[in-house]
């Protein structure tokens, strides 16, 4: 077929031609302590590059994850006065006041008042393209939320998802009802403080549970109901701290007991108090620490070198993905193939490279952030059903558009043409945008979780940081942790009226009383640490774009883990724990 970009095409041919495996020192080298320093491109890696057509990158993964990660906030909501012209409400937004960018109100900014096409510019071929698509940048708007679906109700505070009714920062959930502080709960009902939970309900510190029902402080199980402190547990019913349990009743510690006794030792013990709770999760830890576990946290997988997959095959270097093949260094996959270097992407996307937030069946799509339903697009960012864009903001239901103007597609490929050879020739094609290009301080994105840098790194680096977000406390009487109730039934109805103070960072937060009722119900403690504290614990507890090397403590072959060995765990390959636990 004919090349509609031919000069740039003889450009990456001629690299392509030259391009044999070699070690490459990283741009980043030497500028902070994650840095690979020298990296391999591999004649995989070289595969995924002429299939993408790119030439090959010039900072090593673990530096070219720092760069995506950095688009993706933390669980954090901040007061932002709107920036549209005749605005000055405050509202709710994922970014904060300090962000050097405009901020839009989102329904505003995905509205047909709201014309994209304001902003547009002609390309200069005097200019670096990367410098003209960067003062486009510093103009143009960000929207106040990366995306939340109009089907969602009663749920302001919550970014992401859809058809979420009653979600209080909740972030990523999707078919879910009275949703707070939780990440990517999807067809559940009534779930706090959890992560990666789906079809179940009332559910308290959860992560990655499935099909579960009326249970707390449950990691890696499903198929569980009315229980207590469960890791890696299947179909398991009234059991309190329990670790690798399959098909189990009435059981406390591992060990079976009869239905009187364990109903005397819950009805001794709840409701819970505050101080039982934390010496029971000692304990518990204490107990996977001393129990075998899936190291890889894999499962159904082939030809995979990665942790958190399921349903994969052929791929290399990922983290968390579902259902996906042939993809290298990525992170959070679903559905996905044929794509390399990305950020999160769902919805049976292919053909991606350098991406973050890039799905909803979206193809051949480059060096992009926060769209969907997008084909044959590079440098595009907040937009959605797209095809053959380029350098693109804001945009939806266009085609054949540069730096926001349209054009029919003659002119549009021969421009397309000429700014991408120019790129090549100056060095600026293959690598995305800098830092300084996001609206996401370095210090509240998921880079500051997996890759942690001091200020100065960050500022140097091009990134910015900013302080905490305001505390929903307001001017309300504050009151100490050690003052609280230990049990719920001791916890009166005004506690709403109070801020409660962090027993770690002394920020206070409010209770909510949605969130009372549903502690009662579950029979909890009322919490004692702030909401964006217990948001990051999954965050910690399996950093995305992480894996450890370790040994299989049974048959001591390498594999990849999800824990840091230094940490005590007795790590085993997945087919030694399918041998001793199912």
């Amino acid at each position: 077929m004919e090349s509609k970009t031919p000069k740039f095409d003889s450009l990456l041919d001629k690299i392509f031609e030259e391009l044999s495996p070699h070690t490459s020192p990283c741009k980043w080298s030497g500028e902070h302590m994650h840095c690979e320093g020298q990296f391999e491109i591999t004649s995989e890696d070289i595969e995924f590059l002429k299939m993408l057509r790119v030439p090959a990158p010039n900072f090593c993964p673990t530096c070219r994850r720092m760069r995506r990660f950095l688009y993706m906030g933390m669980f954090q909501f901040f007061k932002h006065q709107c920036d549209v012209p005749g605005h000055k409400e405050s509202m709710i937004s994922t970014l904060p006041p300090e962000c050097p960018f405009l901020v839009y109100d989102y329904k505003y900014f995905i509205s047909d008042e709201f014309n994209a096409f304001t902003f547009g510019q002609d390309y200069d071929s005097n200019i670096s393209p990367m410098e003209t698509l960067f003062q486009l940048r510093k103009i143009f708007p960000m929207p106040s939320l990366t995306n939340r679906d109009p089907s969602s109700v009663n749920s302001d505070y919550s970014n992401g998802g859809r058809n979420l009714k009653n979600g209080y920062y909740a972030f990523g959930c999707y078919g879910s009802e009275d949703i707070w502080y939780s990440h990517m709960a999807g067809s559940s009902k009534e779930v706090m403080d959890s992560s990666f939970v789906y079809k179940s309900d009332h559910i308290y510190n959860g992560f990655h549970t499935d099909n579960s029902h009326k249970s707390s402080f449950i990691y890696f199980s499903k198929d569980c109901a009315d229980s207590i402190f469960l890791f890696d547990c299947r179909n398991c019913i009234d059991c309190f701290g329990c670790v690798n349990m399959r098909n189990a009743k009435y059981c406390i510690w591992n060990q079976q007991v009869s239905k009187e006794d364990y109903e005397n030792f819950m009805g001794i013990n709840s409701p819970f108090s505050r101080d039982f709770l934390n010496e029971s999760k000692e304990k518990f830890w204490q107990s996977v620490k001393s129990n075998p576990m899936n190291a890889s946290r894999n499962t159904a997988v082939k030809n995979v070198t990665g942790v958190l997959l399921s349903n994969t095959k052929n791929i290399y270097d990922i983290t968390q993905s579902e259902n996906s093949e042939h993809i290298r260094h990525a992170d959070g996959g679903l559905s996905n193939k044929d794509s390399m270097d990305f950020l999160y992407s769902g919805g049976h996307s292919e053909l991606l490279y350098s991406t973050t937030n890039i799905g909803s069946q979206s193809s051949n799509v480059k060096f992009s952030i926060s769209s969907k339903f997008c084909t044959n697009c590079e440098f595009i960012f907040n937009s959605k059903n797209l095809d053959n864009c380029f350098m693109c903001f804001g945009l939806q239901n266009k085609s054949y558009c540069i730096l926001n103007k349209q054009y029919l597609p003659e002119k549009y490929f021969k421009i397309l043409d000429e700014i991408k050879s120019d790129m090549m020739k100056r060095g600026e094609y293959g690598d995305g945008v800098e830092m300084q290009f996001s609206a996401m301080p370095y210090n509240f994105s998921l880079a500051q979780i997996s890759f942690p840098l001091t200020n100065e790194e960050i500022k140097k680096l091009g990134g910015y940081i900013v302080k905490e977000p305001e505390t929903n406390a307001g001017n309300a009487q504050f009151i100490s942790t050690k003052d609280l109730p230990q049990v719920i039934n001791k916890v009166s109805d005004d506690i709403i009226n109070f801020g409660i103070k962090c027993e770690v960072t002394g920020r206070p937060f409010r209770i909510v009383e949605s969130e009372l009722q549903f502690l009662r119900k579950m029979k909890l403690p009322l919490p004692s640490t702030h909401p964006s504290l217990r948001l990051q614990q999954y965050l910690y507890m399996a950093p995305l774009g992480k894996r450890h090397q370790a040994l299989c403590a049974k048959c001591g072959e390498a594999i990849n883990s999800l824990f840091n060995p230094k940490d005590g765990y007795i790590l085993y390959c997945e087919k030694c724990y399918q041998q001793e636990v199912y």
